[in-house]
């Protein structure tokens, strides 16, 4: 990485000289621009990003030690550095006590600066591991938090409390696109938002495409930053926003996990314009059905496999029947039918399913559920949704609702294939029946699913000996495995080689094939 370099005196000799002699490249820096006052500097800082000042301390109106007092109180991340006569010692003294982070003699001896440019450049990449560090575990911690574990507290990790938040869902609307289109409107959405919310946290995982958490003090702060969001769903037309009720501390990231997810699905489901809040559809969703809402993972499973579809339907029929006893008010039964299809049809959007349209049929099932008279008439709603979708998928390819999961289970063994990941964890995740997973695995990638993680971990390893000093038994360890001893056997079986002999090669290998 190159780093930014502004270079301030009044004395334009002084800017000519170390911009020309200094070899800024080979220690990793180049000069953005030059400024002959304090003032000038500073317009320059406000049109682009400098990593470090050097700067002069005797100017016209703002002294150098006027700029650095600036800088730590507007740009505490910009370095600066000092150039003083040794008349001006007390100065530079003065300067390192406001924040400066060295300081040269005049006239600069341009080794001393190039020494100096290596030990700035050193810090700024010590900084970034820190940072990245802080982020990795940021990142695990909510994760873990969001999907359940709530024994992790943001104190053990040392990182920042969230006290008023709002939690955001994004999906992709259009499942269909290419794969690197898919990648690449991800990541430009996960740039934008991490470069206008501050302080935002992105997480990818097997169901949304994205999850943030917005600290906003007030509704005029998350209203501004709805707003943005949507401006960049407008300009990638394939973003469904989902927001959760104001939460306060990390323990309440699961909530509001689960209710982001629900509004999101929700405005999906129904097509509705801008993001969704739940707060306002909480009266559809607060008067849950369990015994509706348990069996939706399992019939995803069963809709997955073709020769479990009709399964699915009985499952639902015996629920939907079950539910009726103990629903006995009209209203109460018909909410918990219209929360079942909305939930049920959130998860079906990506499937593009050729001569249908889940959003009109919806509408249809939603619109005859409210005009049904009695319970058992809201049921037959239910039931005919369903024999209609089952008769689609029928039609379909057998593999519809495959497709699209193996490149995202694909994905999610890449991104966490250090885990312990198995078929069954897998089918329960991405909801297919393990069995039909398998055999679906294995036609579209020509390997079984145990032969892809293990050539992905492998390649990781491979990888890893060649470019990095991590001990073997750490190595062992972030791909996943805990048995040295298996771990070795396992990459001998696919490379010819030991790990220690594969490093020592220095070399990489075609994977022999087993």
């Amino acid at each position: 990485m190159i780093y930014q370099a502004l270079i301030v005196d009044d004395e334009e000799i002084v800017c000519r000289g170390l911009s020309q002699f200094i070899k800024w490249q080979e220690h990793g820096f180049e000069v953005s621009g030059t400024a002959n006052s304090a003032d000038d500097a500073l317009s320059i800082i406000e049109k682009m990003h400098i990593d470090v000042v050097i700067t002069d301390i005797r100017m016209p109106q703002k002294t150098g030690l006027d700029l650095i007092k600036i800088l730590q109180r507007e740009y505490p991340e910009i370095k600066s550095v000092i150039l003083s006569g040794f008349a001006d010692f007390s100065y530079a003294q003065e300067a390192l006590r406001c924040g400066a982070s060295d300081f040269l003699t005049k006239p600069v001896n341009l080794q001393e600066m190039e020494r100096l440019l290596d030990r700035l450049r050193e810090e700024f990449e010590e900084q970034q591991q820190q940072a990245q560090i802080r982020t990795n575990r940021l990142e695990a911690l909510l994760l873990s938090a969001a999907r359940g574990y709530s024994d992790l507290t943001a104190a053990k990790y040392d990182l920042p409390a969230f006290n008023s938040w709002y939690g955001v869902s994004m999906s992709l609307l259009d499942r269909s696109l290419p794969e690197t289109e898919i990648q690449s409107k991800k990541e430009q959405m996960r740039n934008s938002v991490s470069g206008l919310i501050p302080a935002s946290v992105l997480l990818d995982d097997e169901i949304f495409s994205l999850f943030c958490i917005l600290p906003c003090s007030s509704d005029a702060d998350l209203d501004s930053c709805i707003a943005m969001l949507e401006q960049f769903g407008d300009v990638f037309s394939c973003w469904a926003l989902g927001v959760s009720k104001q939460k306060s501390g990390i323990r309440q990231l699961h909530e509001a996990w689960e209710e982001a997810g629900c509004a999101q699905r929700y405005r999906r489901a129904k097509g509705r314009e801008g993001a969704v809040f739940y707060r306002n559809i909480e009266p559809l969703f607060s008067q849950s059905s369990p015994d509706l809402q348990d069996i939706l993972p399992g019939l995803l499973r069963c809709l997955s496999d073709p020769e479990n579809r009709r399964q699915g339907v009985s499952m639902v029929q015996e629920s939907l029947a079950s539910t009726l006893k103990k629903e006995a008010r009209l209203t109460q039964y018909q909410t918990a039918c219209i929360r079942f299809l909305i939930e049920l049809n959130g998860y079906l959007q990506g499937l593009h399913l050729p001569d249908s349209d889940l959003h009109a049929r919806l509408n249809d099932a939603l619109g005859q559920l409210l005009m049904s008279t009695g319970c058992q008439g809201c049921a037959d709603c239910v039931t005919a949704y369903l024999s209609w979708l089952i008769d689609v998928l029928d039609r379909f390819d057998d593999q519809s609702l495959g497709k699209g999961a193996i490149r995202e289970i694909q994905l999610y063994i890449r991104q966490h294939y250090s885990e312990n990941i198995t078929l069954n964890f897998l089918a329960e995740q991405f909801f297919l029946h393990p069995n039909y997973l398998s055999r679906l695995f294995k036609e579209k990638t020509g390997k079984n699913f145990v032969e892809y993680l293990t050539e992905v971990r492998m390649e990781k390893v491979k990888e890893l000996l060649r470019t990095s000093d991590c001990k073997i038994i750490e190595i062992c360890a972030m791909a996943g495995y805990d048995n040295p001893r298996y771990f070795s056997k396992v990459f001998k079986q696919y490379t010819g080689m030991t790990p220690k002999e594969y490093r020592e090669a220095g070399t990489d290998l075609s994977p022999s094939r087993h």
